[in-house]
């Protein structure tokens, strides 16, 4: 897996991250619980007509989107949380299990961010 295509974001306590991600990209809860909510993509263009899908994070774990769309990630408490972004792959690597890949890319983050700290 390169590191080209992870992206390792911090947030602060009550700070709200909104990334257009490409379907099959996945969101790794590295430190902290986070909160994602976003829009059916080909429903977007009816706005507030369509509720936004809540899903919660709990630290390690991973949650792959189906399809394009704009995502909202919160911490999901009052605190600093982070995540990874893995953007989406080739049809071969996204038959890897979604455990798997999910490890791999907690572990890559957190010694990205205690490199960084």
């Amino acid at each position: 897996m390169s590191r080209a295509t992870l992206n390792v974001c911090r947030l602060a306590a009550g700070q709200i991250a909104l990334h257009d991600l490409r379907a099959r990209s996945a969101v790794v809860a590295v430190e902290g619980d986070l909160q994602l909510a976003f829009r059916d993509h080909s429903l977007a263009w009816l706005c507030d007509a369509v509720p936004f899908t809540s899903i919660m994070l709990r630290e390690g774990q991973c949650f792959v989107l189906l399809q394009r769309g704009v995502v909202s990630i919160s911490a999901a408490r009052a605190e600093a949380a982070a995540f990874a972004l893995q953007a989406s792959q080739s049809a071969a690597k996204s038959r890897l299990l979604a455990g798997h890949v999910a490890r791999q890319l907690a572990a890559l983050a957190r010694a990205t961010l205690r490199r960084a700290a």
